[in-house]
């Protein structure tokens, strides 16, 4: 009995630490970085036996690499963006958009190359790189338009589009999320069989993204947009073309990288540090803001929340969610799918898909590549439901704050349940559609 009450307790305590440790990083008290309530709900676990040293090793093999990706490939975007790789691919686009000696701009075509810019840097620098990059330039870009009609409203609209596009276009290589890395990691998924898998799934996603936002949104946007832009002068291109040099660098790294066994951190760090050595020697990066901007806080937030997450697993939750998965075995494979997407997205919406994706992982190591899929997409996508839902998104919207913008949880939430669900619709389909043909 004494042994069965101390089970108990232990099992009690993981779940409030676990509860605690979410809250604190949602509602933020004391302002703190978002590492140090992960820490100490991990420094929680190890005091009151809910993991031990061994599950810290555990963990940390599990996740060394994906976090150590995330680092290189944010590091990487923010070194392109400062020697102008990304001003050169804006600027033109813009020329083939607007006419031409004006920035005199239909909107459903500045509308279309947002979209797929976005989708472009969430597919090569992970969500997390994408909203980093793109939030200050939608801001710069709508606060000069010319138009008088031009308000607050389209701001927050475009915002959003970008907010949740960067999300929604994660699915594509393994780089391109931290879910993905860690997923396809644990069951040593190729990069060639993984970007097949979610090729269908990403452009099904996309489109329909493209033409919801616009159904919604079209009345509440003028026609043309007349911007007020100063060009900035564009790099060498030589410098843009070393830039282009660095991505296939990584991407045809990647690749032959895995028949080596060498870690995807190796490539994405390899290609930040060549990148940030450019613009050191053209003076176009400083050393001490770079390395103030680095996000070295995510390998220690990433590691103490899924040390927690992983206490919950010794308290049995993953054997319980292994045995609900055992119910849809019966059912057809695409009911098999849409059962899995859906539950990972609720999942992820309400504990956040980092957490989900650890304990999905766990639950569905004996599954079919069909159903961890499912489960990434939901993980990616579905968890947009909630601004909770994602790490990106919980960064965004702190981040819009420091420009004077604030995205209410109504505004938010209306939004997301008029989307969310049907992309992860469309997501599930196309990855339906990929297995059976």
């Amino acid at each position: 009995m004494l042994k069965l009450s101390h089970a108990k307790k232990v099992e009690s305590m993981a779940f409030i630490i676990f509860t605690l440790t979410l809250l604190c990083i949602y509602i933020r008290p004391f302002n703190l970085p978002l590492w140090a309530y992960s820490s100490l709900g991990a420094a929680l676990c190890l005091g009151f036996g809910i993991v031990s040293l061994s599950d810290v090793a555990f963990v940390w093999g599990m996740v060394w690499d994906s976090t150590f990706s995330l680092v290189g490939l944010i590091i990487f975007a923010l070194s392109l963006e400062k020697l102008g790789f990304f001003e050169v691919l804006a600027h033109y686009t813009l020329r083939l958009s607007t006419h031409r000696q004006t920035l005199h701009l239909q909107t459903w075509k500045f509308f279309v190359f947002i979209g797929v810019l976005a989708s472009v840097l969430a597919t090569f620098f992970s969500n997390d790189g994408a909203i980093l990059i793109l939030t200050p330039l939608i801001i710069a870009l709508l606060t000069h338009i010319k138009n008088v009609k031009f308000s607050r409203s389209p701001l927050i609209i475009f915002l959003l589009f970008v907010g949740f596009m960067s999300d929604f276009a994660s699915n594509t290589f393994i780089f391109s999320n931290l879910t993905n890395i860690i997923t396809a990691d644990f069951f040593t998924i190729t990069f060639i069989d993984f970007a097949l898998a979610m090729a269908l799934p990403q452009l099904f996603v996309i489109l329909a993204t493209l033409v919801l936002f616009w159904i919604l949104f079209i009345r509440k946007l003028p026609k043309t947009l007349d911007f007020k832009v100063h060009t900035q002068a564009l790099p060498k291109p030589s410098i843009t073309l070393f830039c282009f040099a660095l991505i296939a660098l990584l991407l045809f790294g990647i690749i032959g990288g895995e028949k080596f066994g060498i870690a995807l951190c190796v490539f994405t760090l390899g290609v930040a540090f060549l990148s940030m050595l450019c613009g050191i020697l053209t003076h176009k990066i400083a050393l001490t803001q770079m390395l103030k901007l680095a996000p070295l806080g995510i390998v220690t937030f990433s590691l103490g929340l899924f040390i927690v997450v992983f206490g919950l697993n010794n308290m049995g939750l993953v054997s319980l969610l292994a045995k609900g998965l055992k119910h849809f075995d019966t059912l057809p494979l695409f009911a098999q799918i849409f059962s899995v997407g859906i539950s990972s997205s609720l999942g992820s919406s309400v504990i956040n898909n980092l957490p989900m994706v650890m304990l999905g992982d766990l639950a569905l190591k004996d599954s079919s590549n069909a159903l961890i899929f499912a489960h990434l997409l939901g993980c990616n996508v579905g968890s947009k439901l909630t601004p909770i839902g994602s790490l990106a998104t919980l960064l965004w919207l702190f981040s819009l704050k420091r420009y004077g913008i604030s995205i209410s949880f109504l505004q938010y939430m209306l939004v997301a349940l008029l989307i969310v669900p049907f992309m992860l619709f469309f997501g599930l389909l196309g990855l339906w559609v990929y297995v059976i043909i």
